[in-house]
């Protein structure tokens, strides 16, 4: 326990105290996480640069709006398994960039972890996709004349 009269540690000093100025410091922290992501992480990049046309798909397509809401909702969870799974590499990397069994078996596991969230992702694309199809949701981009069943 510390003695009022002793040191406060580096980790108390940096503790939350609450109030706004605790939202505003967690704030900037997502910031500072997000920069340093697409510094430092190509996959996180090569992620974006495939979402930005995702999103603009989306928000552009004639779909019902929980189908937009459908295929919207997996994406950020793609990034944050990815920033999850780079934010394990950085502190298996930090302790020693020599060969450990444990440390590339946490390695692994993270990047196990970013593929299981891309494949479950596309499986609800499919699924929205052939549904949206089905439903004839697209047929404003395709004609009036098209159906799932031509």
């Amino acid at each position: 326990m510390i003695d009022s009269k002793e040191e406060v540690s580096f980790a108390e000093k940096k503790k939350s105290k609450g109030g706004i100025s605790r939202v505003w410091k967690a704030f900037t922290y997502t910031c500072k996480g997000f920069c340093a992501a697409w510094k430092n992480e190509h996959a996180f990049r090569q992620e974006i640069l495939v979402f930005i046309p995702a999103v603009i798909f989306v928000f552009v397509s004639p779909i019902d709006w929980i189908c937009k809401a459908a295929l919207l909702a997996p994406l950020p969870i793609i990034l944050a398994f990815e920033m999850i799974n780079s934010a394990i590499e950085a502190c298996v990397d930090d302790i020693s960039t020599d060969f450990r069994e444990l440390a590339g078996r946490a390695k692994d596991l993270g990047s196990a972890a970013v593929f299981c969230a891309m494949v479950a992702a596309g499986i609800i694309w499919i699924a929205v996709l052939a549904y949206c199809f089905a439903d004839g949701q697209f047929n404003a981009w395709l004609g009036n004349n098209f159906s799932a069943a031509a």
